[in-house]
């Protein structure tokens, strides 16, 4: 799994260093885009939280047809429900980019990103509601393989299209999109190849495709908080951004750079995660609680321990890493500042993470959306506007915001998982 998570870098890293180089305006465009994108997506991602505990214990229980059922199911909601969120997104495009600070110079780059990223919405949910049900059956290296056909074709076609190599014409940021869409349009359907010729421990069942409205309701149950919570991390990331606009293009360029650098740093605790949940939800399954408790527990142990390696290289190296993506001085030093501020505190965000995805596991999806709440809007936001503005620390006072709130999440989430009520959860 953390090789599944960390084959997304590649693809963050070279999407940064692509779109860097049509300058700091197209840099700006797509950080505030995908942050965009990212709060619309993240309405449909806990779909896949609630088919994956289903499907876990279904696993766990030995009970195939069951898990099959599951499956499909998942599927058809993440579908109907991605279709409509897209449409969403196409609507608020505008308003949301305008609200957001982007100026005349970045407006029509983000508007043309983001057209084509709502378009192919489905293909990004789908992709990982169905990667999540393949890890919760235990079938990670199906799931890895997925990825890597996405970061792959994703890689290939970017630079193509970007640049315009070949005879095909340079699209702009707009070729980041469509290379993102055709990525994971690729790993879709990978998926359901894998999925229909019953390549795994899970499939679709042919006879059996009519929706199941108890079992949606159930999943949707299951998904809620989860999706609350994604909402909550996402959406507050936006506001994060409406602040940092008001500095202008140079600080939204250092800071999409430098935010890519964390949530690279980030993304092998998410496998990490996923492992977690895996084993939480499988072993409350087959009725060993003792077991599931210490399997997150060493999982966020040894998050905790790659997280202080890779925060110590951020730091180390955060100016040559910015410069390699944007060397601009103002966006150097906007960005630096935000690495060496924050990067410590994902050390605490790694054992947050490992520990939110097994209470994810295990189905008791209400402690993550409630920490979540908590740091997120009740301490991160209020912190970075009032430290930016009424203490006039500007950029600063956001980065020390988003730090001080990623410590006392992680301290939630170790002191809520020890008290063990997340065990007696049936799903």
């Amino acid at each position: 799994m953390m090789l599944e998570t960390g084959i997304l870098n590649v693809t963050q890293v070279l999407d940064t260093y692509w779109v860097g180089q049509l300058g700091s305006a197209a840099l700006a465009a797509v950080t505030i885009s995908i942050t965009i994108r990212w709060v619309v997506n993240s309405l449909a991602n806990g779909l896949g939280i609630g088919g994956m505990a289903v499907v876990a214990r279904r696993v766990g229980e030995r009970n195939r047809a069951a898990a099959e059922h599951a499956t499909w199911q998942t599927i058809l909601l993440g579908f109907i429900v991605s279709l409509g969120l897209g449409g969403l997104g196409l609507a608020l495009a505008r308003p949301l980019l305008v609200l957001l600070g982007a100026g005349t110079d970045v407006l029509p780059l983000g508007l043309a990103y983001l057209r084509v990223a709502f378009g192919g919405m489905f293909t990004l949910i789908l992709v990982f509601v169905i990667n999540a049900m393949l890890r919760g059956a235990g079938e990670a290296r199906m799931a890895m393989v997925v990825l890597f056909l996405v970061t792959a074709t994703t890689v290939l076609l970017e630079p193509a299209l970007v640049f315009g190599w070949g005879p095909l014409p340079a699209l702009g940021v707009t070729g980041s999109a469509w290379a993102f869409v055709l990525g994971f349009g690729a790993g879709l359907a990978l998926q359901m190849a894998v999925l229909l010729r019953g390549r795994a421990r899970i499939g679709i069942n042919l006879r059996n495709l009519r929706p199941d409205l108890p079992l949606m309701g159930r999943i949707i149950r299951i998904a809620l908080p989860s999706t609350v919570q994604m909402t909550l991390r996402s959406s507050s990331r936006l506001v994060i951004v409406g602040l940092i606009g008001a500095y202008g293009t140079f600080a939204m360029a250092g800071y999409g750079v430098a935010n890519r650098m964390l949530l690279i740093a980030l993304i092998p605790a998410f496998g990490l995660g996923n492992a977690a949940a895996t084993l939480v939800g499988q072993n409350l399954g087959a009725r060993k609680p003792r077991r599931a408790e210490r399997s997150a527990w060493w999982v966020s142990g040894y998050s905790a321990g790659y997280m202080a390696v890779a925060a110590g290289l951020l730091f180390a190296f955060a100016r040559p890493l910015v410069a390699l993506f944007d060397p601009t001085p103002e966006v150097v030093g906007f960005g630096v500042e935000c690495l060496r501020l924050i990067a410590p505190t994902l050390v605490a965000s790694a054992v947050g993470v490992a520990l939110a995805r097994g209470f994810d596991g295990a189905g008791n999806t209400v402690p993550a959306m409630a920490v979540n709440l908590l740091t997120l809007w009740g301490m991160e936001l209020p912190l970075s506007y009032g430290l930016s503005r009424w203490l006039l620390l500007g950029t600063t006072g956001i980065w020390w915001g988003r730090a001080i709130a990623n410590l006392a999440n992680g301290l939630l989430f170790a002191l809520w998982f020890r008290l063990g009520r997340w065990k007696r959860t049936e799903v």
